[in-house]
């Protein structure tokens, strides 16, 4: 099939609409998100798997037996779904129904939300033992970084 000047302006709608998702799709792969800590923890880094512990409540201590305590998002918030996707392999859905089993059978409440990410590292910044998630760029030096995860 040959394709002519005429096919391929009667295309051009959707190719320049494949090539903006495409874009976007290749932007939204190279999102990272950091776990972020108090800086007076000992704790200096957490693996994925450690990360995911203390984010699903299978452990509520960090590392070095120290209590943890942990923040969230808004569910509808881009990092938030990065974080668990990429640290939990669970998205948005899938976490609110593991909460949802947690609570109903007893085993857990979920974390509490803060509505932005300023919001996030001034809580972790505040107290020993807490963590949180932002994007890096909102990670400032008031807290420390535990874990980078690149999507």
């Amino acid at each position: 099939m040959a394709i002519t000047t005429r096919s391929m302006k009667q295309n051009l709608p959707a190719l320049i609409l494949a090539a903006m998702l495409a874009g976007g799709w290749a932007a939204s792969a190279s999102a990272e998100v950091v776990v972020i800590g108090n800086k007076a923890d000992s704790v200096s880094q957490l693996t994925p798997e450690q990360a995911e512990e203390i984010y699903l409540a299978k452990t509520t201590t960090l590392p070095d037996g120290s209590p943890v305590e942990v923040v969230d998002l808004p569910a509808d918030n881009s990092v938030r779904n990065e974080f668990y996707q990429n640290v939990t392999g669970k998205d948005a859905s899938q976490v609110k129904a593991y909460w949802a089993k947690r609570v109903f059978t007893g085993q857990g409440t979920p974390p509490e939300t803060k509505p932005t990410e300023a919001a996030v590292v001034q809580w972790v910044a505040a107290g020993k033992g807490r963590i949180g998630y932002v994007s890096p760029a909102a990670a400032d030096g008031s807290v420390k970084i535990l874990l980078k995860k690149k999507e």
